[in-house]
């Protein structure tokens, strides 16, 4: 199972796929995932992916066999 983690002001956004199982929902939910990646990269947050037991910043195109992605927001200053 892959997931994709959002971290948001309400707590976080979990979208889960099976790379391994071509299904209506599973094409859908990697379709969402991808997006967002997209969308996210564009408004200035970083993605990380999940190498081992560890967390790396990714600037590769999505991947939907990767086990688990995460945005990292921009940190506001003040």
């Amino acid at each position: 199972m892959a997931r994709l983690i959002v971290a948001n002001r309400r707590g976080h956004q979990i979208i889960e796929w099976d790379p391994a199982v071509d299904t209506e929902e599973s094409r859908s939910a990697i379709e969402e995932a991808e997006r967002i990646i997209r969308d996210a990269r564009q408004r200035g947050c970083r993605v990380s992916r999940k190498v081992g037991d560890q967390h790396v910043l990714d600037d590769a195109p999505f991947d939907p066999t990767v086990e688990e992605y995460q945005i990292i927001a921009p940190i506001a200053g003040g």
